[in-house]
């Protein structure tokens, strides 16, 4: 299998309503609008935990870096120029701050759990992006195996719906790079899924 089931995973986060209305969420925060900034954050939570937890594959410090991540985005509110989507500029935030994570704790986490003992890394297990559950299992337990880098491109590629271009602009690199940074994931994935197959 030398492809991801791309259509079946991707969800879209980025309907025009949806960014207007982050846009002018953004906007009101910049103003000092405490009220505008909680319902980013509200908006942001679970996408963010889902975002981090796939780079960093450890839950135990998420919450501080989405809250790190999102005072970020209250302090540099004023300086989001509307260039890019609201999703693009939030999630290069997190990106950055999840590597940081890592390079911090020196990956001291323990990478032999299974997937199926942490079904609860995320706060909404009935989201509908997890209703291909066979493939997201798949995926999780594939996450392990790849770098950081590569966890990233698959997980906005794949959970976020976001374009090769737009994840060169949160990554801080050449779209090159993210297309050979997706092709060596799926290698890699496609090599594990047989093995997967016969665990279950």
């Amino acid at each position: 299998m030398s492809e991801l089931p791309e259509s079946k995973v991707r969800k879209s986060f980025n309907s025009n309503e949806q960014q207007v209305k982050e846009r002018n969420l953004i906007a009101e925060a910049a103003g000092g609008n405490g009220k505008a900034f909680e319902q980013l954050y509200q908006r942001y939570f679970d996408r963010l935990y889902q975002f981090i937890f796939h780079i960093t594959r450890r839950h135990d410090y998420i919450e501080e870096i989405i809250n790190d991540v999102m005072y970020v985005v209250w302090e540099k509110a004023s300086t989001y120029d509307q260039t890019c989507r609201p999703s693009t500029w939030i999630l290069g935030i997190a990106y950055f701050k999840a590597l940081k994570s890592i390079e911090q704790s020196l990956i001291r986490e323990d990478r032999s759990v299974e997937f199926n003992d942490e079904l609860d890394y995320f706060p909404n297990p009935a989201a509908q992006w997890v209703s291909q559950l066979e493939i997201s299992n798949w995926l999780e337990a594939g996450f392990d195996n790849l770098s950081p880098e590569q966890r990233a491109v698959v997980e906005m590629t794949y959970y976020q719906g976001l374009h090769y271009n737009e994840i060169a602009e949160i990554m801080q690199c050449p779209e090159n790079t993210v297309k050979t940074r997706m092709f060596h994931a799926r290698k890699i994935l496609a090599k594990l899924l047989p093995e997967l197959k016969g665990r279950s």
